[in-house]
């Protein structure tokens, strides 16, 4: 409704029946299950409308469901009756493998707890106008960033398969994890490798030519002025 427009998502946004949605977190989350090692924990955000629903997947996948962390963002967005001023994150594992657990009440330096209290887009303070801009559900890196922290080692590889504006590229960069990610639109490939450029202030290169990312974008600019 602001200055910023956005497309809709290619899926899932709002145009789908309750079991068409059903089928397409199973055909998702299955896909994710399929390359994650065992003990692995995917974390799915999920607006609290669709909650039920993934929940109810969820069980008949992972052997797991550890738990529902409430996003509670320091401002509320939009909304008629109650503003919504929270987003859930359903956290599962993979296998019956113990994960990894970095917090264990506190041991380690961690002390956290199931309500995570971080900025929503519309109140990330310096860079919120660039943020919405690149991408209608943004998410602070460094919510992104203690999740890995909770749950992983230096060096893991960590898969983002909605990897929109790059974030979770950011943080798995900001705490020495190898971030993977799958985007199916195309513009927000090009804004997360932006995003990644100017933060480590090097140069994203296509593996198999080595071409950079200014140089294939120079080929499809001139491509598009000649028709």
């Amino acid at each position: 409704r602001g200055k910023n427009q956005h497309e809709d998502f290619a899926f899932a946004a709002g145009e789908m029946s309750e079991s068409e949605f059903e089928t397409f977190l199973k055909g998702t989350l299955s896909n994710a299950i399929n390359v994650s090692a065992p003990g692995a924990l995917h974390y799915i955000f999920m607006d609290w409308r669709q909650i039920a629903n993934l929940v109810q997947v969820g069980r008949s996948l992972y052997l797991a469901m550890l738990n529902l962390v409430v996003w509670n963002k320091t401002n509320a967005g939009q909304g008629s009756f109650y503003r919504s001023q929270h987003e859930l994150i359903a956290v599962f594992r993979v296998d019956d493998k113990q994960h990894r657990n970095n917090v264990e009440l506190g041991r380690h330096g961690r002390n956290r707890s199931n309500v995570w209290t971080y900025p929503g887009v519309n109140t990330f303070g310096r860079g919120r106008a660039e943020a919405l801009a690149s991408h209608p559900t943004v998410k602070p890196v460094a919510l992104v960033a203690d999740a890995l922290l909770d749950c992983t080692a230096r060096g893991d590889a960590v898969l983002d398969p909605f990897i929109g504006s790059g974030t979770t590229l950011l943080a798995a960069e900001k705490v020495g994890r190898v971030s993977f990610g799958i985007e199916y639109e195309p513009a927000y490939v090009d804004v997360a490798i932006m995003r990644w450029q100017a933060v480590t202030k090097l140069e994203a290169t296509l593996v198999g030519d080595g071409r950079t990312f200014a140089e294939i974008a120079a080929v499809r600019s001139s491509e598009a002025a000649h028709g």
